[in-house]
């Protein structure tokens, strides 16, 4: 016969004495708030202390696990009812997550977060919600998420995933204890995500005013932390972030517009996919002039057509507080013109890594020009640059050139590592298990 699963009078140790019951009622709460919302409801048939222990947890967690079987009326009934009993104490944690598994087209899966909003409110504004994550994949109709539905004094963590934010800001003005922002494979159609207090900010995967032609501004002046990765639509225009420390960049495939012309977006006839960079009407910097003050920069492209970097350098900031600089082959395109500007404005630089595909260099044909068209008379003298590290899949003329500009620029050959990298080069970024270093 099948043992029987104890219930918690009967969890005893070997002493008889009921462990879990010796537990205060603070402590049995904190556990539950680790368990889906409708798992801890269930502990209420354990025992009669265990009846309204459910009713003052920590964390809300609708999250998928029995509910996915439930139609979406069953759903928003029970999540309603959870909300309506519910002692009314502040919640350290609101968690939303739901993936429809089989990816079916069906209305009633839009209709399963009909009131979605509405539990974040509750979360956010009644019960003072310190952390939020919202999390929806493969559900037709997003959850739409509004400035009014994020409103808190007490909102430390925000993450978003699968969110559509439509025609309004994205503003965290009322969320001023707010240091935390993720925002992943969500539809940003707006004019502007601010925030005075974020911190850290990632951006990933994420689609920003596709077809609509105009662009989002980014204002978060405390930021330490960014990260802008495999996005696209328009290009965002980011505000100056004076604390910023570390920065991490990678334009996707189709990210921001690439261009094929010979100019290499030098002309005006290339547009990004889904709109225009509106660089017609401003030779502004869109993305870098804001990046200016940071310390580490990284910046990377997986389609090396991509030319919102190139652009940017026409008005190229000075990078007065920039020690370590990673780029990749987008760099060396058409002419190295963006790796001589760059390293014009890094006056403190200490460290360089150049990364290449070869084999996914731009126009290979066009690109080879030699470093001669630079006056080396006008170049910057690096004073500060001791470490220069070029990983590539084999040295040919593209290294031999980058080595001829760095020269210039007082570095010396004792000064660069060319490391060979054998391993195939993935997600923008190199596997450095099989290296030859290279005197």
């Amino acid at each position: 016969m099948p043992k029987r699963r104890r219930t918690s009078e009967e969890a005893t140790d070997a002493s008889g004495e009921d462990l879990i019951s010796a537990l205060p009622d603070a402590v049995l709460q904190v556990v539950l708030s680790f368990l889906p919302s409708d798992e801890t409801v269930r502990t209420c048939v354990l025992a009669r202390r265990w009846r309204h222990l459910w009713k003052s947890t920590p964390a809300l967690r609708i999250i998928q696990g029995v509910v996915m079987y439930w139609n979406a009326e069953e759903m928003n009934s029970f999540v309603n009812y959870l909300l309506l009993f519910r002692d009314r104490l502040p919640l350290d944690e609101c968690e939303i997550s739901y993936t429809n598994p089989y990816g079916l087209a069906n209305e009633e899966y839009s209709e399963i977060f009909r009131f979605a909003n509405m539990w974040i409110r509750y979360a956010v504004s009644l019960c003072q919600a310190q952390v939020l994550k919202v999390c929806i994949r493969n559900v037709p109709v997003y959850l739409m998420c509004g400035n009014s539905t994020l409103m808190s004094q007490f909102l430390r963590r925000v993450e978003l995933t699968g969110v559509n934010m439509w025609k309004h800001s994205l503003d965290f003005s009322s969320c001023p204890a707010l240091e935390h922002l993720n925002l992943c494979s969500s539809a940003i159609y707006g004019p502007k995500i601010s925030s005075q207090s974020v911190r850290r900010l990632s951006i990933t995967q994420c689609e920003f005013n596709v077809n609509t032609g105009s662009r989002i501004c980014i204002s978060a002046p405390c930021l330490v932390y960014l990260q802008l990765a495999d996005v696209f639509g328009t290009a965002p225009l980011l505000e100056r972030m004076p604390l910023l420390v570390t920065t991490f960049i990678r334009l996707g495939h189709g990210g921001f517009g690439t261009c094929t012309h010979e100019a290499y977006g030098d002309c005006d006839e290339c547009f990004p996919y889904g709109g225009s960079f509106n660089y017609r009407d401003s030779n502004d910097s869109v993305l870098l002039q804001g990046l200016s003050g940071t310390t580490s920069l990284e910046l990377t492209t997986i389609d090396p057509d991509v030319f919102t970097f190139r652009k940017d350098l026409k008005q190229c900031p000075t990078f007065s507080m920039l020690k370590t600089l990673l780029l990749n082959e987008w760099c060396v395109a058409a002419d190295f013109g963006a790796l001589v500007n760059f390293l014009q404005c890094t006056p403190i630089l200490e460290k360089l890594i150049i990364q290449l595909r070869l084999e996914k260099l731009p126009r290979e044909n066009s690109m080879i020009e030699t470093y001669e068209s630079y006056n080396p008379a006008v170049q910057l003298v690096l004073k500060h640059l001791k470490e220069v590290e070029i990983k590539c899949h084999k040295e040919d003329e593209v290294v031999c050139q980058i080595v001829k500009i760095l020269s210039t620029f007082g570095v010396l050959s004792d000064q660069i590592d060319i490391q060979v990298i054998q391993k195939a080069y993935v997600s923008g970024s190199f596997s450095f298990e099989q290296t030859e270093i290279l005197d």
